[in-house]
């Protein structure tokens, strides 16, 4: 694979490969590329109800035709809420669109604090979810960080009081998704050498370089792939690139071990760009069944963001610029070109011209199958 793939890179390959994707000419490349099949699921977005037409409109101008609300989170980018009452806000709102949008539940983990019997609920709460139309359950990268239990111990993610939950994930058949942990420099201190400084310095908060207060970034991630491990019969969704995309060989180890993992590629594009095009591509190709597509792109109520970056408003050629710069790093072998999410580096990526049928799994049919959007009428 990595042979064809150095074949595929020779004098003239970029432009060929844009040529067949709309006869794009030279300069003009990240105007013209559009995704392989014409039709994309985004697994990784965020809408909040009174967004939806937004989010639509520039779904319909970028070949999104279904989006994965991946959490379920209401409110402005300054103030978020989660839980139950965000969850239900946000299923009532897409009714009149269920073949266009889903919800993906979370839990308010608050809740340990003032309910003593959170952990026996817990699972209940989840089928009522998916019950309601839930296409499964999503835990935020708190749990591991942040989240304690009564005792105001952090609470491990595979701690065994959430085995319940889990199971009844496989029950119901359902998806888990985990954010967990975030890049490298989140966990080093925040100073103009950190290479996520200007992303840090806009959100303070993400950063967990505390050792007092937080937990190893690989101790983190090693505990939710213990409860991928222990639970094998339920499909797991590791957002980010498995939360590990600086390490596609890692990220290539887990997928060989655990067959139940499903990475999302959503706003790591400028993680996995800097690296060796060549291996990329032989990662992305040889578990081209298992490779999601998703941008983090959101909707809030005052602003919007495009992977990461300021909350604010975007243009339509914004918008289009942000997709068509995932198509051409997915379908061409084009070198040194900006990734969609500046602010967490300045760099530039080399694309890694996958097959169209390695794309098009990427962009539809894995994520086709795994949340059973047949069943949703979703065509």
């Amino acid at each position: 694979m990595r042979r064809d793939f150095l074949k595929k890179t020779g004098t003239g390959m970029a432009a060929a490969s844009l040529a067949s994707l709309g006869g794009c000419g030279p300069g003009h490349q990240e105007l013209c590329t559009k995704p392989a099949g014409g039709r994309v699921i985004d697994v990784h977005c965020h809408v909040v109800p009174e967004r939806y037409q937004d989010a639509l409109k520039v779904m319909d101008d970028n070949f999104i035709r279904y989006g994965v609300i991946i959490g379920s989170l209401v409110g402005t980018d300054a103030k978020m809420i989660t839980g139950d009452q965000a969850f239900y806000q946000l299923l009532e709102g897409i009714r009149p669109y269920r073949q266009r949008l889903g919800v993906m539940y979370s839990f308010d983990w608050s809740l340990i604090q003032t309910e003593p019997d959170f952990f026996n609920t817990a699972p209940d709460r989840l089928e009522k979810a998916v019950t309601a139309g839930g296409l499964g359950v999503k835990s935020f990268k708190d749990l591991g960080l942040e989240v304690k239990d009564k005792d105001g111990k952090l609470l491990p993610i595979d701690d065994p009081r959430l085995f319940p939950v889990w199971e009844r994930a496989e029950k119901l058949g359902c998806v888990v998704a985990f954010h967990t942990g975030d890049p490298k420099p989140f966990f080093e201190p925040i100073t103009p050498e950190n290479e996520r400084y200007e992303e840090l310095h806009l959100h303070p908060e993400w950063s967990f370089a505390d050792p007092a207060k937080y937990p190893k970034r690989d101790v983190i991630l090693e505990q939710r792939n213990n409860v991928i491990r222990k639970f094998k019969n339920v499909k797991f969704q590791c957002v980010h690139v498995a939360n590990k995309p600086e390490e596609i060989k890692t990220v290539a180890a887990w997928l060989e071990e655990m067959p139940n993992l499903y990475p999302d590629v959503a706003a790591r594009l400028g993680e996995i760009g800097r690296l060796p095009a060549a291996e990329v591509h032989d990662v992305f190709t040889r578990f081209s069944d298992r490779f999601m597509f998703g941008t983090d792109r959101a909707w809030w109520g005052d602003c919007g963001v495009q992977g990461a970056g300021p909350c604010k408003p975007f243009t339509a050629a914004e918008d289009k610029w942000f997709y068509n710069t995932h198509w051409r790093y997915f379908q061409t072998t084009d070198q040194q070109f900006d990734h969609p999410t500046p602010v967490q580096g300045k760099w530039k990526i080399n694309g890694i011209g996958l097959s169209e049928a390695a794309a098009k799994k990427l962009y539809w049919d894995n994520a086709y199958k795994l949340y059973k959007l047949d069943k949703l009428g979703v065509a």
